[in-house]
């Protein structure tokens, strides 16, 4: 019993010191593993922090190589969306009419063949270019080159082009709503306003279209025979432009464009006359429309007018007497200053896609002679078989205060035929 109890004892005392010895080490183990995990965490919290890191540089390197693609596309599709360089748009226009001329008889007249090419240069620029073939020859009637990358709302062009002057004088004939351009246009501003030499052009940061135009050339009018393009010139006899031109929305449904231009020419020489003199020419234009949202653009109503003054010196023979025989006379030029006033109003309403009539007023003075004067009334009928054949049937009736050549008054009639094969556009023009 005493061995039972003396072992019993003994197992007590081991077991109570299995324990003395056992917890401590249990409670040991414990904290060093929170201080395990704690270390753990803060590794995986430096990990973290690293990655986020990372993803961050990552987010501003994407946002770089975005900007750089974007730069990228941005010029890819500037070229895509232009005609390819190495295959550059073409098109060709026959112009022709059957010509009745009053009095003065009747004519088939080849108006013009019209070659237009067209394309980008690269990013930064582009060029077009109309060959005219016509009775009088073949001509290079415009061959530019435009930029379209400038800064500042800034677009340059320069080489052979339509100075930017009034409104109608920038249109080729076949562009016109009728069918022969304004005899105000033609005397006053020389026919079509080509040029040779260089314009800019600012675009206004308005919540309206406003722009302003600049231009320094040789001379501006394709007949204006009064300079030579050959010929070289000092700055003072330079034709100098500026031109300025809005368009606004007045509703949905009517729209106006207004726009006055001066070209300035310091000094234009005079045959016999050293002392020559400046010229100045100037033009207000205004157009209003109506186009109805509901018919595209297959009705609708427009009304034009432009109005021109020019002035300049022109020579003039007077009969002066001889300083040392008064009874004998002699012919001497001189310069005497001419004012004249003129322009032409039209009306034209777009019935359906196929039909369009109008009516055009046109006053035209002799710019050396503002006294004589051609007023002109032409009705006419516009037939759209297609976008890319047209005739036009015009009535012209010639008022003339002065002894004119017959093809130049009286009733005429004309019918116009015009036909487009390939890519042929002067733009943003026919609106």
């Amino acid at each position: 019993m005493d061995l039972c109890q003396t072992r019993l004892q003994t197992t007590f005392a081991v077991f109570v010191l299995c324990l003395v010895i056992l917890f401590p080490r249990v409670g040991l183990s414990q904290e060093d593993a929170t201080q395990a995990l704690r270390k753990q965490l803060g590794e995986i919290q430096n990990q973290l922090k690293s990655a986020l890191d990372r993803i961050d540089q990552l987010e501003k390197e994407k946002s770089s190589s975005s900007a750089r693609l974007g730069q990228v596309e941005k010029s890819v599709q500037a070229v895509q969306s232009a005609p390819s360089i190495l295959n550059p748009a073409i098109g060709l226009v026959l112009d022709a009419s059957f010509d009745h001329l009053g009095k003065a008889g009747s004519t088939f007249n080849f108006r013009s063949a019209e070659l237009g090419l067209a394309a980008s240069i690269d990013p930064y620029a582009r060029m077009y270019s109309f060959i005219t073939g016509s009775n009088n020859g073949v001509e290079v009637e415009e061959a530019a080159a435009i930029t379209t990358s400038l800064p500042w709302n800034l677009t340059a062009k320069g080489g052979r082009f339509f100075a930017d002057f009034g409104r109608f004088p920038k249109y080729h004939p076949h562009e016109l709503p009728f069918v022969n351009q304004p005899l105000s246009i033609q005397r006053m501003v020389g026919g079509e306003s080509q040029a040779d030499g260089a314009e800019v052009n600012y675009l206004f940061p308005t919540p309206f279209f406003l722009r302003a135009t600049f231009g320094g050339y040789n001379k501006i009018g394709a007949e204006n025979e009064q300079v030579d393009n050959l010929k070289p010139r000092a700055a003072s006899r330079f034709t100098y432009l500026g031109r300025l031109n809005t368009y606004f929305d007045l509703t949905d449904n009517h729209s106006v464009e207004l726009g006055t231009s001066l070209a300035y020419t310091p000094s234009v020489r005079l045959q016999g006359d050293a002392s020559g003199g400046d010229r100045i020419l100037g033009g207000v234009d205004l157009t209003y429309r109506y186009q109805p949202l509901a018919s595209t653009v297959y009705q609708g109503f427009t009304w034009g007018s432009e109005f021109y003054n020019n002035s300049q010196r022109f020579p003039f023979d007077i009969a002066v007497p001889d300083p040392n025989d008064p009874s004998i006379l002699e012919t001497q030029t001189v310069g005497k200053r001419r004012r004249s006033y003129g322009g032409y109003s039209y009306g034209e309403l777009k019935l359906n896609k196929n039909w369009a009539t109008g009516f055009l007023f046109d006053y035209a003075p002799i710019v050396d002679n503002p006294s004589q004067r051609t007023l002109s009334y032409s009705p006419y009928v516009t037939w759209y078989l297609s976008e890319f054949n047209r005739l036009r049937f015009q009535y012209s009736y010639l008022k003339n205060n002065f002894s004119a050549d017959k093809a130049e008054k009286g009733n005429q009639f004309f019918v116009q035929w015009t036909t487009v094969i390939g890519a042929h556009t002067h733009g943003f023009l026919t609106r």
